[in-house]
């Protein structure tokens, strides 16, 4: 029985909501999408769906929390800062998979 995208994409979500390092993400990211790619070889429109929606959620995420951010880096805050780098490197990466796709 195959797992579901949203508890495939858990992990990443913590990691994410954590502010860890931007290439610490991206390594979670790439668990997921090799998860993704093995279960969904034979079916690229269903893991383009999938990379789709990630993308829309992490864009939406980043436009949500951009200004609040971005005031609060003004102030010094680089936890703020390291956030909104980490979700822009996972973003990137999702970019990346959908054009290889």
């Amino acid at each position: 029985m195959s797992r579901s995208p949203a508890a495939d994409l858990a992990p990443l979500i913590k990691l994410l909501q954590a502010g860890v390092p931007p290439n610490r993400a991206a390594g979670e990211l790439s668990r997921v999408l090799a998860l993704w790619t093995a279960e969904l070889k034979d079916d690229g429109e269903q893991f383009q769906e999938r990379l789709s929606g990630l993308a829309e959620q992490m864009t939406t995420g980043i436009e949500e929390m951009h200004e609040g951010i971005a005031e609060a880096s003004d102030k010094g805050k680089p936890t703020l800062r390291r956030i909104l780098a980490t979700h822009e490197a996972v973003l990137d990466g999702v970019r990346k998979a959908q054009g290889a796709g």
